[in-house]
């Protein structure tokens, strides 16, 4: 897997993350004068003088942008030592989808990338057009919880907001916020929400009720926008969120140990102890 790099001609929240440590303005363009910035650090830390800041510059920052993985069960068996090796760092591994389905290979993964040395989280697969009210919400919460019992050094649980909606965006909004909300008073994890534009946009925008709107905000977010591998910021609408925590470039990757593609993934600088448990 190849290694997140920002370099003249970039933009987004991680340059402006880069900008914050170098003495130059923070507006998240990576421009000339961020670039004599960046060597200027360099020269004066002893890193190799490039005025690119690659993983080394980066992890010596203290804000390294680090790769991950999320799988299913359409990976079937993956060799997590290989998977290791290729430096991914983090996995995100299906638990459940809707009220009564299990990923057969759940505990399988989540135990092999433990043992690999990868932190590793589980998500559920949203399901609100299946069923009627917040009462079927709570019980999609409570079959991810038996399926998965949170572990102190796991990455925050995930609600996979992407099919099942209705064509009430305030129900769906109103029905997410309902699942977020037991996971977080029955673990006392605050939960992470898998999401890309098009579904905002379609399902969740044009909810009346502002407040609910922030609240759903006010979650990590773990975003979906399929990019070409040299890109290194997401081009597209996040509103109401601000920024990513997760991104998710691409869905048809290669990585060692896993058998045909996967998803690939963005862990946004300085964010791995605040997204885990």
């Amino acid at each position: 897997m190849k290694n997140y790099t920002l370099r003249k001609g970039d933009k987004g929240q991680e340059v402006e993350r880069l900008q914050s440590k170098i003495d130059t303005d923070t507006d998240g363009s990576f421009g000339p004068a961020t670039e004599a910035a960046v060597r200027k650090y360099q020269e004066a830390t002893g890193l190799a003088v490039d005025g690119i800041a690659g993983t080394n510059t980066l992890t010596h920052m203290d804000i390294p942008v680090i790769a991950g993985i999320d799988v299913s069960k359409h990976q079937g068996e993956v060799d997590w030592d290989m998977v290791s090796i290729d430096n991914v760092k983090f996995a995100y591994v299906k638990a459940t989808e809707g009220q009564t389905y299990v990923s057969k290979p759940f505990c399988d993964q989540m135990e092999g990338a433990r043992e690999a040395g990868l932190i590793v989280g589980a998500y559920h697969y949203s399901r609100p057009d299946t069923q009627e009210g917040m009462g079927d919400a709570i019980r999609e919460a409570e079959a991810f919880l038996k399926a998965y019992d949170p572990r102190c050094g796991d990455l925050i649980p995930c609600l996979d907001l992407e099919a099942g909606v209705k064509s009430d965006d305030g129900y769906n909004v109103d029905w997410a916020l309902t699942w977020l909300s037991h996971i977080e008073k029955q673990t006392s994890i605050k939960p992470m929400i898998y999401t890309a534009n098009w579904y905002l946009n379609g399902y969740v925008r044009r909810a009346q009720d502002g407040e609910a709107i922030d609240a759903l905000a006010s979650y990590p977010l773990w975003w979906a926008e399929y990019r070409s591998s040299d890109t290194t910021n997401p081009y597209k609408d996040m509103t109401p969120f601000e920024k990513w925590d997760i991104w998710q470039w691409t869905g048809s990757g290669n990585t060692l140990g896993v058998k045909g593609r996967c998803d690939k993934n963005w862990m946004a600088g300085g964010k791995l102890c605040s997204l885990t448990i």
